[in-house]
């Protein structure tokens, strides 16, 4: 016997209705029996952080804790406070966002009116408080010019609205005669040595020769003299250390060529001797008929010039290639 089933009926699906946003958000506040107060709380919050943070946030802008209440610099030694206040171009009562929306540029207005400050950097406490620490360049150098000292930052700025006289110089070294340029090639280079090589230097003068244009002259305080040309100054000078304790005697270091030692005399001969060569004759100039080997007196003077000149060159070399043994 077979029985007969009724196959089941399939009942259509109903697509859920699709609610309104607005609706949704609104129905998130309707506390209802079915949902407990916790589970609404729990998804109401974020609104509600939204909304507390843009309230407050909006009676913060037109409040007047929204207004400037102080700019305070710190570090700052030579300018005052007031004038690096005035530099910002900002006043008390302007809003706040007017700093915090341009740091960098009122940065850049203090550091380009003062040639002494380094940086600036701002930070700001709530509700309406700045402050701006100030880093100085460093004093290292004098400028002479005439009996008149300037103060030489270690940039190479000159500070040119102060001269200081004799009796108030600081332990730093003086370079004299130097230009503006050249007075900030040599801080730049300067800044980069040791503070055994830079304690040592006292004075600083400028003798450049036919071959070396920007040749220096620095007096040491254990009384020695270093010749270094300006432009290889950071490269050659850390290694007057390393020959200074080689020396017995107060000698000059001569680092144009190579670097070799002598004493102060001996080197001050080799220049006048140099000098006296260079100086033009003052004798008549010589006929055509001098030419002919008709006077021995002139040809051994050319030759002894000539092998002068050629003893000397051959001694510069040799002292050059070993300044160890010229140091002693």
């Amino acid at each position: 016997m077979i029985e007969k089933y009724d196959a089941p009926t399939k009942t259509p699906k109903t697509k859920k209705a699709r609610v309104p946003i607005l609706k949704q958000i609104k129905n998130l506040f309707v506390i209802t029996e079915k949902k407990p107060v916790v589970e609404n709380l729990t998804k109401m919050w974020p609104f509600l952080l939204l909304a507390i943070v843009g309230i407050v946030s909006s009676a913060y802008v037109i409040s007047p804790l929204s207004k400037i209440g102080s700019f305070t610099p710190q570090g700052n030694q030579h300018e005052s406070a007031k004038q690096i206040a005035a530099a910002t171009n900002i006043k008390t009562g302007d809003h706040v966002w007017r700093i915090i929306n341009s740091e960098k540029k009122i940065a850049a207005n203090i550091t380009n009116t003062f040639p002494r400050i380094k940086s600036v950097a701002i930070t700001f406490k709530f509700p309406n408080h700045f402050f701006a620490k100030i880093t100085e360049h460093r004093e290292c150098l004098y400028l002479k010019t005439g009996n008149t000292y300037q103060i030489v930052l270690s940039n190479g700025e000159i500070v040119k609205d102060e001269q200081i006289n004799a009796q108030n110089l600081k332990s730093m070294p003086v370079l004299d005669g130097f230009s503006a340029q050249e007075a900030k090639s040599f801080a730049i280079a300067y800044e980069t040595l040791k503070d055994k090589v830079k304690s040592q230097i006292t004075t600083v003068t400028k003798t450049p020769t036919k071959v070396t244009k920007d040749f220096i002259a620095i007096e040491m305080k254990d009384g020695n003299e270093v010749r270094v040309p300006l432009s290889q100054m950071e490269d050659k000078l850390p290694y007057y250390t390393s020959v200074a304790t080689q020396l017995t005697e107060p000698s000059v270091v001569d680092m144009e060529a190579g670097i070799y030692a002598k004493s102060k005399d001996a080197y001050q001969k080799d220049l006048d001797d140099a000098n006296k060569k260079t100086i033009p004759s003052t004798s008549s100039p010589a006929t055509p008929a001098s030419a002919t080997p008709t006077s021995g007196d002139s040809a051994n003077n050319g030759a002894t010039t000539t092998s002068s000149t050629t003893t000397s060159s051959t001694t510069a070399s040799s002292t050059t290639a070993n300044p160890t043994a010229a140091g002693q």
